[in-house]
């Protein structure tokens, strides 16, 4: 019998915000009735079809664990109603608002601005600080996840971790337990959102096309709605600037979160599990380790 399924308009690809909208066009195809195999070849022509121009690439793993978290999370099980709750708020952020961001930065605020403005100084050395920042960001030695790229990762207490400045990633809050179950059921993982614990930090990740300066104007504006506790370079085109938010809870983040990302943040950092880039860490770019380097940090504010 010839399985029926409704027509689909799929979602553009964005500049940021790309696994959000991967995720929602799995789930449109999920309600459309069409079946695993078919919904995972339409994903990868939508992917690969000459005008697609995301803002960074898309594994074929991505598209494989959309549609596995999308068909596992069906209607009959807890997962799916304890996820589709949260669904609207990863697919509804505002749009990037241009305009809106020149209109609340300060024109004079550069990326040397930053540095200026920055109560901890990095002096004379040039040695990467991880250790020093995360524990600043981290006390009492709790559990961190940290990523030498968004497929190894491991889950430790912070004074088990050799060599932070070697790593690319890091979960902006303490994690709750080693491991977790992945949100598609398929077994336990060091780095799930059900082993993330309570939320600590939102982070900002402006990677648009913008330049730094508008980047740090932006962070040090949204500074005064959050506790600015530090910013630092993602070792590409753009900025992550972490806000402290421990105490408050997902209702009262979400209208500064909207603001972020109409300011030109990426609404993925939203996710308390998502990784950010490690301060002073170190960018697998090609092989050439390009620096994440802490460009303000303000440990009086945590």
């Amino acid at each position: 019998m010839k399985i029926k399924t409704k027509a689909v308009e799929l979602t553009p690809p964005p500049e940021t915000g790309v696994h959000s909208v991967v995720m929602g066009n799995a789930r449109k195809l999920w309600t459309a009735g069409f079946p695993r195999e078919r919904a995972l070849h339409h994903l990868l022509q939508w992917r690969d079809r000459s005008s697609f121009r995301p803002g960074r690439t898309v594994q074929d793993k991505e598209l494989h664990e959309a549609v596995n978290t999308a068909w596992c999370s069906g209607p009959n099980t807890g997962l799916y109603s304890r996820a589709h709750r949260s669904f609207p708020k990863t697919l509804n952020w505002p749009a990037p608002n241009p305009e809106k961001r020149a209109g609340l930065i300060d024109p004079d605020f550069h990326l040397v601005t930053l540095h200026e403005n920055s109560p901890w100084q990095r002096g004379n050395t040039a040695e990467p600080q991880s250790r020093f920042f995360l524990e600043h960001l981290f006390p009492g030695d709790p559990l961190v996840c940290m990523g030498w790229d968004v497929e190894s990762f491991d889950t430790l207490p912070l004074s088990e971790w050799k060599h932070p400045e070697r790593m690319q990633l890091v979960v902006p809050s303490p994690m709750s337990a080693r491991m977790g179950l992945k949100k598609d059921g398929s077994g336990e993982s060091a780095h799930t959102l059900a082993n993330t614990g309570p939320r600590r930090f939102l982070v900002a990740d402006f990677d648009d096309r913008a330049n730094l300066d508008i980047h740090a104007a932006t962070a040090w504006h949204l500074g005064t709605h959050l506790p600015l506790v530090m910013v630092l370079s993602t070792g590409g085109k753009g900025l992550h600037a972490w806000f402290k938010t421990e105490g408050l809870s997902d209702a009262e983040l979400l209208p500064f979160f909207n603001l972020a990302v109409e300011c030109g943040g990426d609404p993925r950092m939203w996710l308390r599990s998502q990784f950010a880039r490690m301060p002073d860490g170190s960018r697998d770019d090609g092989g050439r380790g390009t620096p994440q380097t802490v460009h303000y940090f303000n440990p009086e504010v945590l």
